[in-house]
Parts: structure tokens; C-alpha cells; sequence
């Protein structure tokens, strides 16, 4: 038996894990009766605690320390576990209940952005038995009086706990970017230029959503992300409402523009970024493993890996772009820089202007690799199959290549990717220091593109422009 760190009488620090339940057990029965609580009531509530702290283990044991403490309010004796930074509890701490007699007595609470208080209770005064409590909550959010008494308005450094508490209340602790819940470093990405994020205020001035553009250093274009509404006050169209303050606030940070990857599981992200004047210019499939999606959403896309679109709106009006004869790619291009409201021309240079190539990788730890052409040369054939070799030894499932549409090499670039069946991707505007990129993807995996679920005709025919590219070239 692991022996436990006491930190006073009454409370002890303890790792959770299973094995660890007669710990709890024998610690808060011998608090119990050194309160001078009966010998009875004591291992009543010591077996209650026992049972609570085996069903939070079997939900999730980690190796940070749990605190545990006992104490005599109100004529009932209290054994309260306190579990820092456990998202994984959000559903079991309201089961609890259903492990325990019924004379026993359950409350819980969330303990700010970081964890959850749960406490059991047995009453002093003979056997009588102590109801269920019903959860200690934070108030609930007043219903939405309309669209008129909500406003869109810059983020403020007070801002932050509200924004912290808003993502809890909408998706647990479980969210991709962990750092909303600090609002000491959400707030050092603000001040780095890292973020740019905007808030909606109800009629009280309380936060009620939250919107933000995440750019890397001296980037040009920046991903809308970070997007968080209450239920209650959902129907307003409040994330299009934020990303239009977005795009009014992103020429003033240098950015030409504003981009967003909507998930392909649903159509209910793509409709919003129709709503917002995004259009789609590329789509990526197989962008992350099959698990990487939200939680409680039917997934029409299992047993493959998940594909997003990219949509982009110019928040500064746009140059006409040069580009190089793209062979069967041209008319599509020609087709997303329509729907963005760029002109374009072609030209008349056709020939690398230099004999080597210069490339970067690039692979995430989701099996997502990245063949970044910063220079195309004549020996671009050799160049991309040799990164093709290293970048899949590195893991790539699904890999995206990618080369500036204005680069004189670019159609033997085409050439040489189709041979080895990459397939068109879509564009990336901006995204090279300004400049334009042409996508085009290989996959390693089985990929069914009818499973995916998408809103607009455009990017229904970019998908099956592909798929027709993708089958072509890997007959070649």
C-alpha cells in the first residue's frame, strides 16, 4: 500500500489511480472518526469516497495529485475530491450518483477552467438519509433578448477568464487549443500578435462567443479559428458577424487575408463561411487521422481520415495575379480567382530560370506532410521524388506539394507530380509571402470522396474535378 502524502490532518495529495481506492478509503475513515464522527458514519462515507474515487480512475487515472479532504459542515460530514485539469470527468462526475446508496449524499462543481470539486455528504444525526444533491453550477446564461442588444467588439485582457469559461461551457476541457483556458497565456499570444481574437457581448456586456485570426510571424494571410458561441445565444449568425469585425480588424495587422479549414463530417462550418463571403479554393483530404473530429457528431466519413475545405475571403483589394500556364489545372484555377474576385494573367516565360530546385518538409504529428517547392528547377523530377521518399519515411499518410503559381517551372513541376500521382488540390492565395501557391496532394490511404458531406456546387465540382485527376493520374 503506497503510502500517502499528508499535507494536514484532514487532507491528503494522492496520484489517481485504481489501486489506490483502500488508500482513500482508510484515510478519510481515520479523518472521519478523528472528528469524532461515529465509528458507523464514518466507514459510510469512507466507502462512498472509495467507490467515487474508483469510478473517476476507471474514466481516466493520470499522475497529477488529486486532493482529497474531509470535514464536519452543517451537521453531516463531507469527504471532497478535488481533481485539477480533468476534461475526461466532465461526463462521470454527473453518474456518480447512480454508484452510491441512497442515503448517501453527492454535489459537484466545476473548479474554475482547471477541474472539478466533487463532494460526498453523510448526515450526523442517526441514519437518516441525505438526498442527491443536484450540481453546484455557475448561473445560467440568460436566454438571448435578439440579434439588436448583442455587440461585436476587440477582445480586452479582462476579457479573458470570460472567454476561458464560454469554451468550457461549450466543449469541456477537450479543445484543440488548451491555451483558452489560461488567461495568462491565451494573453501572451494576444500581446505577440499570435492572435487577434474578437468577443460578442450580450445586453450585460458579458461575454457570449469568441472569434480570432492565428497568423505565424510576419505571415500575410491568417486562419480564422478559435470560434466558440453559448448555446443560448446561437441563431444570431454571430460567428458571420465576428468574422466580417475580423476582416474589418485584419488590414490593420498587415494581412491580406482571411482563411478557414471547415470540416467535412457536416455542412454546418461551410455554411457559415458561404454566409461570410469565403469561397472555397482548395480541399484537403486526409489531412488528419480518422479520430481527430469532434465528439457526440455522427461521422458519415468513418474508416478513413478526415478532410477539410479551405475557404478564403481578401480583406484588402486584391492584385491582378501573373501566373504560368497550369496545362489541364488552367480552367480551374482561372475558375477560384473568379470566385474570389481576382484577375489573372498568364506568363509568357515558360522555363525554370534556374537548374536547381530548393525545397523544405515538413510533417506534423498527424501523418500530414508538406513538399514546399520555394524554387523550381530543371531537376525538379529528381528533386520531388526524392522528397516524396524522405517525407513518407518520415510518416506522411496524405502529402500536399505545393509551389508558387508565378514560378517559370511550374509546368514541369505539374509534369513531374502527376507522373509520380499527385493530383490538383486547389489554391493557396497568398499564403507565399504574399504570392499565390498551387496545391496538389498524394495519398498512402484509401479515401472515399462520396462520404464527404458538402454544402455549395462549387465545391462539389472541385471534388469531382479532382477525383477525376486523382483517378487519371494514377493510371498514368
Amino acid at each position: 500500500m503506497p503510502t500517502p502524502h499528508t499535507v494536514k490532518p484532514c487532507e491528503l495529495h494522492l496520484t489517481l489511480s485504481p489501486g489506490h481506492g483502500e488508500v482513500v478509503r482508510s484515510f478519510v475513515r481515520e479523518a472521519a472518526l478523528a472528528e469524532a464522527v461515529p465509528a458507523t458514519t464514518a466507514s459510510r462515507i469512507a466507502t462512498d469516497a472509495a467507490e467515487a474515487w474508483q469510478a473517476l480512475a476507471e474514466a481516466g487515472a493520470g499522475t497529477e495529485r488529486v486532493s482529497v479532504t474531509v470535514a464536519l459542515p452543517h451537521h453531516e460530514v463531507t469527504a471532497r475530491l478535488t481533481l485539477p485539469g480533468h476534461f475526461r470527468f466532465a461526463s462521470t462526475v454527473t453518474t456518480l450518483g447512480s454508484r452510491l446508496p441512497q442515503s448517501a449524499g453527492i454535489s459537484w462543481r466545476e473548479r474554475g477552467v482547471d477541474g472539478w470539486e466533487v463532494s460526498l455528504h453523510r448526515s450526523l444525526s442517526g441514519d437518516a438519509g441525505v438526498p442527491v444533491l443536484a450540481p453546484v453550477a455557475a448561473p445560467p446564461v440568460a436566454p438571448a433578448a435578439g440579434a439588436d442588444a448583442i455587440t461585436i467588439d476587440l477582445a480586452q485582457k479582462a476579457d479573458a477568464p470570460a472567454i476561458a469559461r464560454c469554451f468550457l461551457a461549450v466543449y469541456g476541457h477537450d479543445y484543440v487549443h488548451p491555451d483558452v483556458f489560461s488567461p495568462r497565456r491565451y494573453w501572451a499570444r494576444v500581446e505577440s500578435g499570435e492572435l487577434i481574437p474578437v468577443v460578442a457581448r450580450n445586453a450585460q456586456g458579458e461575454v457570449i462567443g469568441h472569434l480570432a485570426l492565428e497568423r505565424d510571424a510576419g505571415g500575410l494571410v491568417a486562419e480564422r479559428g478559435e470560434a466558440v458561441v453559448l448555446p443560448t445565444f446561437r441563431g444570431h449568425h454571430l460567428l458571420e458577424r465576428m468574422t466580417d469585425r475580423l476582416s474589418e480588424e485584419a488590414p490593420r495587422h498587415g494581412l491580406h487575408g482571411v482563411y478557414a479549414e471547415p470540416l467535412t463530417i457536416h455542412t454546418f462550418s461551410q455554411r457559415n463561411d458561404v454566409r461570410a463571403g469565403m469561397p472555397v479554393c482548395a480541399v484537403l483530404l486526409g489531412a488528419n487521422p480518422e479520430s481527430f473530429r469532434p465528439k457526440d457528431i455522427a461521422c458519415p466519413t468513418a474508416g478513413q481520415r478526415q478532410s477539410y475545405l479551405r475557404t478564403f475571403r481578401f480583406v484588402q483589394a486584391p492584385a491582378t495575379r501573373l501566373m504560368q500556364a497550369a496545362g489541364p489545372y488552367q480552367e480551374m484555377v482561372r475558375n477560384i480567382y473568379e470566385r474570389l474576385g481576382v484577375k489573372v494573367e498568364i506568363s509568357a516565360v515558360a522555363e525554370p530560370a534556374t537548374a536547381e530546385s530548393r525545397t523544405a518538409l515538413k510533417v506534423n504529428d498527424r501523418g500530414y506532410g508538406v513538399i514546399r517547392f520555394e524554387r523550381i528547377g530543371s531537376n525538379c523530377p529528381i528533386e520531388l521524388a526524392q522528397a516524396l521518399r524522405d517525407i513518407r519515411s518520415l510518416g506522411a499518410c496524405s502529402v500536399q506539394l505545393s509551389a508558387r503559381l508565378d514560378d517559370p517551372g511550374l509546368p514541369r513541376l505539374i509534369e513531374a507530380a502527376r507522373a509520380l500521382e499527385f493530383f490538383f488540390c486547389g489554391l493557396g492565395p497568398g499564403f507565399a509571402d504574399g504570392q499565390d501557391l498551387l496545391l496538389m496532394q498524394l495519398l498512402t490511404e484509401p479515401l472515399d470522396t462520396a462520404k464527404l458531406q458538402l454544402f455549395t456546387d462549387e465545391a462539389r465540382q472541385m471534388v469531382a474535378f479532382i477525383d477525376k485527376d486523382r483517378a487519371v493520374n494514377a493510371a498514368v
